[in-house]
């Protein structure tokens, strides 16, 4: 690892990592401060005898400021065009060993991960993925690789390139993880949530940024057997391509891979199931065009049998329909609804083969 770092991507490193640069040159060596209280001498080329033991004093530095094993932080300078995602869990290795359950869990884990953000990123967003995932998919996830895993850390790291290309100016490995970490950042949020003691149908909207069964079901295994324990996933953007989106590492407090499990399960019965709703009409849309006949109910709605939601879109099946149903949101009407749920657009809606108004109806007070 250290043959391949370079003098000029340690420059560039330091540079992206809050180091300053002196004005000073010595033989074309450069000084290099970090918040006055660390100096870096960098060498003037690769070729000069003792290169080999310049990089790695300057690495073992870099460690310690940065407290993180020296084999990372090379494999970050050597790799300025790849951003890295990480897990820091239970079934990561531990003094640099995997059990061997673990390690298959681990980097089978990893991919799914990776695979459902991306499919998410590149295809649109779905609370299930069948099928093989599309060739762009297949290509990014075959240029990231894993590593390095080292005996002095605790952390799985997966570096993805992003010198792809650039159609829409982002990169798709980048686009997938920026859709990964604010999935991540929604499902944390959505599980404290819900234990602090709200509805689980809070991650049905999720789906719309990325969330699918496939994603919490790998995300779970990184805590372990139910219950799970606490477990961490990070971000780092490659310094060759900065972001305004801030790196972050988004920790999963213990439990949260059980509820996980559970989203996942409730995703893909939602995905199949057929639905029903009775409540008021809150708002209409129909635009003219491809997006007709479409009202927002809420009220009293069942999903097979599982747990119940407030609010759905429901998209009628007709003109006629759509009338009945402006007739009864100016009366205030309760109306019923029955159909199959699906996404669109990552939004759930339940797609109605019956439409009618309901006569004396009690679910909800005026």
């Amino acid at each position: 690892m250290i043959r391949s770092v370079s003098v000029s991507d340690i420059r560039s490193y330091l540079a992206a990592t809050g180091w300053a640069r002196q004005p000073d040159e010595w033989r074309g060596a450069t000084v290099w401060v970090h918040e006055d209280d660390h100096e870096i001498l960098v060498p003037g080329s690769d070729d000069l005898a003792d290169g080999p033991r310049r990089r790695r004093e300057i690495l073992s530095l870099l460690a310690r400021v940065e407290g993180r094993p020296s084999e990372d932080v090379a494999a970050d300078i050597s790799a300025p065009m790849a951003d890295v995602h990480w897990y820091r869990a239970p079934i990561v290795p531990m003094d640099g060993e995997f059990g061997l359950l673990d390690a298959v869990t681990a980097v089978n884990s990893a991919q799914a991960v990776l695979s459902a953000a991306a499919r998410a990123a590149l295809s649109g967003p779905r609370p299930v993925f069948d099928g093989t995932p599309p060739r762009a998919v297949r290509d990014l996830l075959a240029r990231a690789w894993i590593g390095p895993i080292v005996p002095s850390g605790n952390v799985l790291s997966v570096r993805v390139p992003v010198d792809g290309d650039r159609a829409d100016g982002v990169p798709p490995a980048r686009r997938a993880l920026l859709l990964l970490q604010r999935a991540t950042l929604l499902l944390r949020e959505a599980a404290a949530e819900v234990h602090r003691g709200g509805d689980i149908s809070v991650f049905d909207d999720l789906v719309r940024e990325g969330v699918s069964a496939d994603l919490c079901v790998a995300l779970a295994r990184f805590a372990g057997p139910d219950p799970g324990t606490r477990f961490e996933v990070g971000f780092r953007w490659a310094r060759g391509l900065p972001s305004e989106v801030p790196a972050r590492t988004v920790v999963f407090e213990a439990e949260t891979g059980m509820l996980l499990r559970r989203v996942a399960h409730r995703l893909r019965r939602l995905h199949r199931e057929s639905a029903s709703v009775t409540g008021r009409i809150g708002m209409l849309f129909d635009n003219g065009g491809g997006d007709r006949f479409r009202v927002h109910v809420r009220g009293e709605m069942s999903i097979g049998d599982g747990e119940p939601r407030s609010a759905i879109w429901v998209r009628l099946p007709g003109e006629a329909a759509y009338d009945l149903a402006v007739e009864a949101h100016r009366n205030r009407t309760p109306v019923r609804a029955d159909g199959t749920l699906t996404a669109v657009q990552g939004r759930f809606e339940l797609i109605a083969t019956n439409f009618s108004t309901v006569v004396n109806d009690r679910s909800e007070e005026s």
